[in-house]
C-alpha cells in the first residue's frame, strides 16, 4: 500500500490516525479510481457509529443530551487518534467559535420568547381565538398543536396536549389517537420555519442561506401534513361537523395576538433586504451577517413587541429569561457545534466519505440513513443535523445540486426523531394522554413511512429541476453552490 492511499484512509498530518488495533485499510487490487476488487475495513464509519451509539446509551442513563452529545465529541477525537491536548483545544475551539457564540445566542432568545408568550398568556388566547375560528373540532384538533408548533419550545407538545383534549370533548376518541394526532401535527413546520434550533444549525452546516433553504425545504411541510391525515380518520364523526360561525371580530383579534410570529418574518424580510442592498452599493458584508443578524433583529424586535404587548413587569421577563428551558437548548447548540467541530478536526467526513466510496455504497442511502439513525439516537431535529450533516455535505456528489440532498437527509432525520423513543414530546405527549409508545407507533408510522416515499419522490423531481451539472459552461465547483448560486 503506497503512501497516497494511506493517506486517503488512515493519515492525518503524515501520521497514522488509527490507534484501536484496526489497520486503515486492507486492500487488493485497489487503485486510486475506486476500480478492482478489495477488502475494505470502515474504522472511520465504524468510530463515528460507536460515538453516536454511545450518545444514545448515556442519553438512556438520563445524562442531560447535551453532555451526551459533548462526550460522543470527545469520543470522536480519542477513536481518531487525537491526544487529550488535541482533543481540549478542538473542544475549546468550538466551543468560542463564533457560530457556536452566535446560534447559542439566537436559540436563547427564540426560548425567551416562547417563554415569554407563555408566562404572559398570550399563547392560551391564540388558542382560544383558533378554536373559535375554525369551528370543526376535527380540523382545531390538527392545527392547535400546528400552530402552537410555530414556536419551538422544547417539550411544547405538553402544552398542546390539554387543547386537543378540549377539542375532542366527550367524543371517546382514545388516548393513543389523541397523543398521536398532538405530536404529529406538531411537527410539520420543522423542515423549514426559521425559529426551529435545527433549521439554524442546517443553514450554518450547509453554509447556506435562510431564504433558499427555507425555499427548498418548505414543501416538507405539505409532504408531512398531508399523510397526517390518514391520523384523523379514526375520530367519532360528531367531531367532523361544524360549529356555529364565530363571533364578529375574531380574525382580527387573532391577527392581532399572533404578531409576535409575524413581526419575526416581517423584521427578518426588511433586513435581509437591507443587507443585500448594501452590497449592490458596494459595502462588502460578511456572509455571517446574512446569515445570522435578520433572524437576530426579527427575535428581539419580537421579543421587544411581546412584551410591551403583554405589559409585562421586569419580574415577568426575568422569570422568562432565567427559565432552565433557555439554558438547556443553549448548552445542546453548544455541544451540537463541538461535535461538528471534532468531525472536522478528526477528519471524520473526509474518511468516511472515501472509505464509503471506495464500497460503492449507494450515497442516496447513506444520505438517508445516516440523518435517520442519528435522528433516532438523539431525538431532536439539532442533533441529528449537528452529528450526520457534516458528512452528508462530503458525500453529495461532486457537480451535484445540494438542495435535493439536503431536503432529502433532513426529511430522513425528521423521520428518525419522530419515532425516537427518547424525543420529550413523544414521551410527554404519551403521559399526558395515558397511553404507551406501542399503539402511539401503530398510528404514525403508516403516515411517515408514506412522507418518506413522498420526500423521495421529491428528491427526484427537485434534482431533475435544478441539476446544474448539466448547465452549459458551469464547472462542478461552482455547481456545488448550494443552489447554483444560492450559497453565498
Amino acid at each position: 500500500m503506497d503512501k497516497k492511499t494511506c493517506q486517503s484512509f488512515g493519515l492525518r498530518n503524515g501520521k497514522p490516525i488509527f490507534r484501536l488495533g484496526l489497520p486503515p485499510c486492507r486492500m487488493r487490487g485497489f487503485d486510486s479510481t475506486g476500480a478492482g476488487s478489495y477488502n475494505l475495513i470502515m474504522p472511520a464509519l465504524l468510530y463515528t457509529l460507536g460515538a453516536f451509539g454511545l450518545i444514545l446509551v448515556l442519553a438512556r442513563l438520563k445524562l442531560p443530551l447535551s453532555a451526551a452529545i459533548a462526550a460522543g465529541a470527545v469520543a470522536i477525537g480519542a477513536l481518531f487518534g487525537m491526544d487529550l491536548a488535541e482533543i481540549a483545544q478542538s473542544v475549546l475551539a468550538g466551543v468560542v467559535h463564533f457560530e457556536t457564540v452566535a446560534l447559542a445566542c439566537i436559540v436563547a432568545i427564540l426560548i425567551a420568547l416562547s417563554e415569554t408568550m407563555r408566562v404572559s398568556g398570550q399563547m392560551e388566547r391564540i388558542v382560544s381565538l383558533v378554536k373559535a375560528f375554525l369551528r370543526r373540532p376535527t380540523v382545531t384538533m390538527a392545527a392547535l398543536p400546528a400552530l402552537i408548533g410555530l414556536l419551538p419550545m422544547p417539550g411544547g407538545a405538553l402544552f398542546s396536549a390539554p387543547m386537543v383534549e378540549s377539542a375532542a370533548g366527550e367524543a371517546g376518541v382514545t388516548g393513543s389517537r389523541l397523543s398521536a394526532i398532538n405530536y404529529y401535527f406538531r411537527h410539520i413546520w420543522e423542515s423549514w420555519w426559521p425559529l426551529y434550533p435545527g433549521m439554524i444549525v442546517a443553514v450554518s452546516v450547509t453554509g447556506s442561506d435562510f431564504l433558499p433553504f427555507m425555499l427548498f425545504q418548505s414543501p416538507l411541510t405539505l409532504i408531512m401534513f398531508l399523510p397526517g391525515l390518514l391520523i384523523l380518520r379514526g375520530v367519532h364523526p360528531d367531531l367532523h361537523a361544524a360549529a356555529a360561525p364565530p363571533p364578529k371580530g375574531t380574525r382580527r383579534k387573532l391577527l392581532k395576538v399572533t404578531s409576535s410570529i409575524w413581526l419575526i418574518v416581517a423584521v427578518w424580510g426588511v433586513a435581509r433586504l437591507l443587507l443585500l442592498g448594501a452590497g449592490l452599493w458596494g459595502i462588502d458584508v460578511p456572509k455571517v451577517m446574512h446569515r445570522y443578524v435578520p433572524i437576530a433583529l426579527g427575535l428581539l424586535v419580537s421579543l421587544i413587541w411581546t412584551i410591551r404587548l403583554n405589559r409585562l413587569d421586569a419580574a415577568a421577563v426575568k422569570k422568562a429569561f432565567l427559565s432552565k428551558r433557555v439554558y438547556t437548548m443553549a448548552l445542546l447548540v453548544v455541544s451540537v457545534m463541538v461535535f461538528k467541530h471534532m468531525l472536522t478536526q478528526a477528519d471524520a467526513t473526509d474518511l468516511i466519505s472515501k472509505e464509503l466510496k471506495a464500497l460503492n455504497v449507494p450515497v442516496l442511502a447513506v444520505i438517508a440513513i445516516l440523518p435517520f439513525i442519528a435522528g433516532m439516537v438523539t431525538g431532536i431535529a439539532a442533533g441529528f443535523v449537528g452529528t450526520s450533516f457534516p458528512i452528508v455535505m462530503k458525500l453529495i456528489p461532486d457537480g451535484a445540486s445540494i438542495p435535493p440532498y439536503i431536503a432529502l437527509a433532513f426529511f430522513f432525520g425528521h423521520m428518525g426523531q419522530m419515532l425516537s423513543p427518547m424525543h420529550l414530546c413523544l414521551i410527554l405527549s404519551n403521559r399526558h394522554f395515558k397511553t404507551s409508545f406501542g399503539p402511539v407507533y401503530r398510528i404514525i408510522i403508516p403516515p411517515i413511512v408514506l412522507a418518506g416515499i413522498l420526500a423521495i419522490a421529491y428528491f427526484i423531481v427537485l434534482r431533475t429541476i435544478i441539476n446544474c451539472a448539466g448547465r452549459p459552461g458551469r464547472s462542478a465547483a461552482e455547481s456545488r453552490q448550494f443552489d447554483c448560486g444560492l450559497r453565498n
